[in-house]
């Protein structure tokens, strides 16, 4: 059985992966489980057509239909898991459920991208030290929203919350950090855990802030509280969202906080004697691939990774603002 095939993966949970078009992640894995009215589903994939065939023909496979679902709860507003909510809604009539702290993300995410979205965008990259060039350059890349208000949820998640299963229940784990209201999903009397994004098998999900250059908030030490929440119940096993299966979910978030810990150095050792923006800092960062080679999306979401550690060295004392300067220069506290 190949990690792309629609299939059941025992303790009555069915996978069903569902397509990212043109995305090296492949595929979200959307798992579903028997409710009194059906099934719901923890998450649902990309919008568009070739998901939706995936998330349709994947819960054919293993005997259901979308009608079936009852529905949803999302680990986080992504639109990798959200995008194809209002069609299952259309469809089955299922109820959508997000957790509070990920509405207004959601409802951020699907406004549109309007000549005021992009000056703002603008303005906030320039913050960040970036030249004319790479303005125009994310300037004249394409910003259609990922989906729609369609997908919008209808029901809120707190922590703590059960959602009733057939015999048993789903409990809402709180797990700030990729996102401000992620969560996790753990089957009660059970050693599974829906992980989302929060812990994957083999990749560490993106940490970032979008403000810049810093903003007040502190999202990298909130993930790496809520990897610790995670990390404190041995013996648990962890379905995430992409990839593998993970064995030991506590075991596998220490090495996520371990590698978030290198980042840091990393950061550190960047700045050297230098006074630099968060943009020439991150440039000098590893990444993924060259900067050079990075679309003007790609650069986004690396200067916003760095900014959530810029922020977190700010707050350890590891590194200091200049004042006065505009846009902000940082600097090294040896």
């Amino acid at each position: 059985m190949q990690d792309t095939d629609a299939a059941p993966i025992g303790n009555g949970i069915l996978r069903i992966p569902v397509p990212i078009t043109d995305n090296p992640l492949g595929h979200t894995l959307v798992y579903a489980v028997e409710s009194p009215g059906g099934l719901i589903l923890v998450d649902a994939g990309w919008d568009d057509e070739n998901a939706w065939e995936g998330l349709t023909s994947g819960l054919r496979a293993v005997g259901h239909s979308i009608t079936d679902v009852e529905g949803v709860v999302l680990t986080h507003f992504h639109p990798d898991h959200t995008g194809l909510c209002g069609r299952i809604r259309e469809e089955s009539g299922a109820w959508i459920a997000m957790h509070e702290a990920d509405i207004p993300m959601f409802e951020q995410m699907v406004e549109p991208r309007d000549e005021n979205w992009l000056a703002g965008e603008l303005k906030n990259l320039a913050r960040a030290g970036a030249s004319a060039k790479e303005l125009a350059a994310f300037e004249a890349a394409p910003h259609d929203p990922p989906t729609t208000a369609r997908s919008a949820p209808d029901r809120v998640l707190v922590d703590g919350q059960e959602i009733p299963l057939a015999g048993r229940s789903l409990r809402t784990v709180f797990t700030p950090g990729h996102s401000p209201g992620h969560v996790c999903f753990q089957l009660v009397d059970n050693d599974i855990m829906f992980t989302g994004d929060h812990v994957l098998q083999k990749t560490t999900p993106h940490v970032g802030s979008f403000i810049f250059p810093l903003e007040k908030h502190d999202v990298l030490a909130e993930f790496i509280e809520s990897l610790q929440r995670v990390g404190t119940s041995t013996g648990i096993r962890g379905l995430g969202s992409h990839g593998l299966p993970i064995d030991c979910v506590a075991g596998r978030a220490g090495e996520v906080i371990e590698h978030h810990e290198e980042r840091l150095s990393d950061m550190v050792d960047a700045f050297g004697e230098d006074h630099l923006t968060l943009w020439q800092v991150t440039k000098r960062m590893t990444w993924y691939k060259p900067w050079k080679e990075m679309s003007p999306m790609g650069r986004m979401l690396a200067l916003s990774e760095a900014s959530a550690h810029l922020r977190h060295l700010v707050a350890c004392c590891d590194v200091a603002r200049v004042g006065g300067s505009d846009p902000a220069v940082f600097v090294r506290v040896c």
